[in-house]
Parts: structure tokens; C-alpha cells; sequence
């Protein structure tokens, strides 16, 4: 008793910080009530149809004073030691048999707040058990037959209730608390497999107060249950008392200078939170595709820290000094980032197409074929003479042939295209043949005298390439013809 009175004393100077929380985990209701039978003698649970002078709103009235004794677990729930002592019995209707006792209940109970609405005054909860139950008889029993066998037995409690906040720790509760008892013999009959059951009206009044173990850094966790000590004050906690690390980077947000760090950069973090950047070209380590980037690079380098090459020359923009290189130029380019001109000719490799022999831009970087070997060429077009319908070339040809060995001989770069042409003379099947085996035979006389098989080659087309009259002799001879064209 003096423990009870002790605790509805600290509930007295309750303070008005907030309701029952883990500051203020405790909290003490004293009640008094009603208490229902249903069993054999019938259902009496909110039966308060009947009246006579012996009964307070209907049944017969069984009174009883409650004590709650409960714990802040958790915003959702609460444990509540729930006691009650009073009066049980009931009578059958229209019948002289009755049963009273006295009652005894003691139960360990689960309470579920709803948390959505702690803001309000108004507070519904429910709750669930189990405990005992006591029933005795009372020293002056209305009637002989009132006599109950008393004893102990298991009762399973669960009931719902709901509280009016007057202050911050001190409100009125009613509690609906219905127990169901494995024992059916107490009201001395027994009859069926249910055993005697019980409603428990409640009302009273309610008040949280602290209960505060020792707390040396005063971060609202309890020094047993503090993982970190000496928590600088005013730093937010989680509930093991270290201080918070939103972002997971083993930083505490109050020396975290980057919040929001993303998980990807653990590792890589450093003393003030923020991810590390070695190479300090802006860009995270922990996104850095090109670490140890150079310094004279920063600012040049793209979103993944890899130095920036705008022309996409293969050269990287710090080291280019050729800025804006075509694409063309690709695979052509120094270190530098500069288009190469190998053979120093003015035109850059890219647009040579003779980049090893120095040449003119008119002739697309190839040396200029001089008019006397243009005027050999011309010469030997029609001056290469061969046997009719073969490949045969006559000894008369062989002066204008010895003059392309000697010019192929003088100018080591030329390369030489030679293509034969015939009249329409014959079918056409034969003359393209005949064409090819022309230029073949041109080939193979320069061969002969010296000349890279690999500085030439040979095609022929027949009769499809005209460049004069089929109709006259003349024109047939002008078809007839070997052309030699010069590549580099």
C-alpha cells in the first residue's frame, strides 16, 4: 500500500513536459466499476433492463476498485499490470438461486495505442492477456445457497478503453475488460465445456510520471543501454545513444559537413563526412573512372573525372594544342594532338593520299605527273600494237613499252593502272577476254624489265568503253587501245 501511495505522490508533481513516452515511461490508474457475470445463472453482461429495490440498473450491482500499474514500451504499445478486488455473483431470473463471491483478478496485459492520433485528448486503445483469477466467499452471504468454491484458476483477459486527457499526465479512462476463466465450478454448477466468464467496467484516473535511470551525457538513453558515451550535449541520438549518421557514412551528422552522402561512396569519405577526391579534379573518388588525373587537367575533365578530349583525337584537351581537330583526322595525329604531314609536303596525312611522297594540293598531296611522262602515256594509248584477236604484242611496240619501264624506274611512287580496250569486232564475251589478256601481257613485258609486279594492275572491258566510232576503220583502230593511269 505504501508503494501505491508513493507512486500516485510522483504522479501529484507530474510535470507538463509530455504524456506516458520514454521520458516519462510510467503510469499509475485507480478505478472503480462494475462487475458482469456470464455463466450458468445466465448472461448479465450489460443487462440493464431490470430493476427492483435490490438492484442498481438492472442486475443486481457487484462493485469492484481496480489499480493499473504500465510501462511505455514503444509509441504502439504499452505492458499494463492490471489488479482488480471486488464483487461476483449473479441470480437466475425469476428464480431464488444465487451466487456471490468475492473476486480477485491479477493480469499481465499488452496495450496497442493508436498512434496516429496522439495529437488529440482523446486516446482509444485496446489490449490483451492472460492472468488469474480468485474467487472467495463473502463473510455474510445474502442467501445459504450464495456458497462458492473457491479457489484459483486461469483467466485469458482482452478488452478495449478510452481516455480524456486533462493535462499532459493526467487524464480519465474507461476500461472495458473482458475475462474469460478456465475454471466452471466456482459458481457451483457446472454444465458444458465453457467455463464462467466476467466484464469488468472501469473508470477512473490516470497519470504518467518519469522514472529516470542514470543518463551522464544526458542524451535521453539510460547509461546502461548507451553505446556511446559522452554524446557532446545537444547532439541527436538514436536509441543505442550514438549520435545520428543519416546517411550511413560513419560520420555523425553533427560533424558531417556533406550530408547526404550516397552509399555508394563508403570507403571514401573523409574525416568532415564528404567523399575524398585525391586527385582534386572535382569529381568523387568514389565516381572517379580516371584517378591520379593530373593536376594542370582540372577543369578539363568530363562527369566520371577522365581528362576531357573535345575533338576526339585520342589526345586528351589539356596535352592538345591543336584544339578542334576534324574527325577525319582520327588516327593520324601526334602527341600533341596535330595532324601529321610525314612527308612535309604542306598537306596533312589526313588529306594525302600520298602521305610517304611529297606532293601538290592539287593533286590531293601526290606529286605532279610531268607532262613528258603524260605525253609517253598519251603515245603508248594506241601505240601498243598486238597480233589480231591476241594477246601478242608486235616488236614494234616495245620502244614506247622500254620508255614506261624507264619512267616506272625514275619514279619509284608511281603505281600504274593498265587497262585494255578492244573494237566491237568478234562477240563480246571474246573481246573482254581478249581485253584482259592484253593488259596482262603489258604487265608482264614490264615484269620482265624489271618493274614490282605489285606497282601494277590490269582490267580489261572489251568493247565497252568506246572513245571513237565502231563504224569506221579509223574509229576501230582508236578503240582499240591500252590505257595506262598513274596512282601514287
Amino acid at each position: 500500500m505504501k508503494k501505491i501511495l508513493s507512486l500516485l505522490g510522483a504522479c501529484a508533481v507530474c510535470g507538463s513536459m509530455y504524456a506516458q513516452s520514454s521520458d516519462y515511461p510510467w503510469a499509475v490508474g485507480l478505478y472503480g466499476g462494475r462487475t458482469e457475470y456470464n455463466g450458468e445463472y445466465g448472461n448479465h453482461f450489460f443487462d440493464f433492463g431490470r430493476n427492483s429495490s435490490n438492484h442498481f440498473f438492472g442486475a443486481k450491482f457487484y462493485g469492484h476498485g481496480a489499480l493499473t500499474v504500465e510501462r511505455y514500451l514503444n509509441k504502439h504499445f504499452d505492458a499494463m499490470l492490471f489488479g482488480s478486488y471486488g464483487y461476483y455473483g449473479a441470480e437466475k431470473e425469476n428464480s431464488a438461486q444465487e451466487f456471490e463471491s468475492a473476486m480477485a483478478n491479477a493480469n499481465l496485459n499488452i496495450k496497442y495505442k493508436f498512434p496516429f492520433i496522439a495529437q488529440y485528448r482523446v486516446h482509444p486503445f485496446v489490449f490483451a492477456g492472460v492472468g488469474t483469477r480468485g474467487i472467495f466467499n463473502i463473510d455474510k452471504p445474502t442467501k445459504e445457497s450464495s456458497q462458492v468454491e473457491e479457489g484459483w484458476d486461469l483467466v485469458a483477459q482482452a478488452g478495449l478503453g478510452i481516455e480524456v486527457r486533462l493535462t499532459d499526465h493526467w487524464a480519465l479512462r474507461y476500461m472495458g475488460a473482458y475475462g474469460y476463466g478456465f475454471a466452471d465450478n466456482h459458481d457451483k454448477m457446472e454444465c458444458g465445456s465453457f467455463g464462467d466468464q466476467q466484464l469488468l467496467h472501469s473508470i477512473g484516473v490516470v497519470c504518467s510520471f518519469p522514472f529516470k535511470p542514470k543518463d551522464s551525457d544526458k542524451d535521453g538513453v539510460p547509461d546502461k543501454f548507451d553505446s556511446c558515451p559522452n554524446t557532446p550535449a545537444g547532439v541527436q541520438v538514436d536509441d543505442k545513444g550514438c549520435p545520428l549518421d543519416e546517411d550511413g557514412d560513419k560520420v555523425p551528422d553533427y560533424l558531417d559537413k556533406c550530408p547526404g552522402t550516397p552509399a555508394a561512396a563508403a570507403g571514401k569519405i573523409d574525416t568532415t563526412g564528404c567523399p575524398t577526391d585525391e586527385d582534386g579534379d572535382g569529381v568523387p573518388d568514389y565516381i572517379d573512372e580516371c584517378p591520379g588525373t593530373p593536376a594542370e587537367a582540372r577543369g578539363m575533365v568530363d562527369s566520371k573525372g577522365c581528362p576531357l578530349d573535345s575533338d576526339g583525337d585520342g589526345v586528351a584537351d589539356y596535352l592538345d594544342k591543336c584544339p578542334g581537330t576534324p574527325a577525319e583526322a582520327k588516327g593520324h595525329i601526334d602527341a600533341t594532338g596535330c595532324p601529321i604531314d610525314s612527308d612535309g609536303d604542306g598537306i596533312y596525312d589526313y588529306e594525302d593520299a600520298c602521305p610517304s611522297v611529297a606532293g601538290i594540293k592539287e593533286n590531293k598531296g601526290c606529286p605532279e605527273v610531268k607532262e613528258e611522262v603524260k605525253q609517253v602515256f598519251k603515245k603508248a594509248l594506241n601505240g601498243i600494237q598486238f597480233e589480231s584477236g591476241k594477246a601478242t604484242i608486235k616488236s614494234s611496240s616495245f620502244g614506247i613499252l622500254n620508255q614506261i619501264v624507264s619512267i616506272m624506274n625514275e619514279n619509284p611512287a608511281y603505281k600504274l593502272n593498265i587497262a585494255g580496250h578492244t573494237d566491237n569486232s568478234g562477240k563480246a564475251d571474246k573481246n573482254l577476254q581478249l581485253s584482259k589478256d592484253r593488259a596482262a601481257a603489258v604487265k608482264d613485258y614490264l615484269v620482265n624489265k624489271g618493274i614490282d609486279a605489285s606497282r601494277m594492275a590490269t582490267e580489261g572491258y572489251g568493247d565497252t568503253q568506246p572513245v571513237a566510232t565502231n563504224k569506221t576503220k579509223a574509229g576501230k583502230a582508236l578503240n582499240r587501245r591500252v590505257a595506262f593511269e598513274v596512282e601514287f
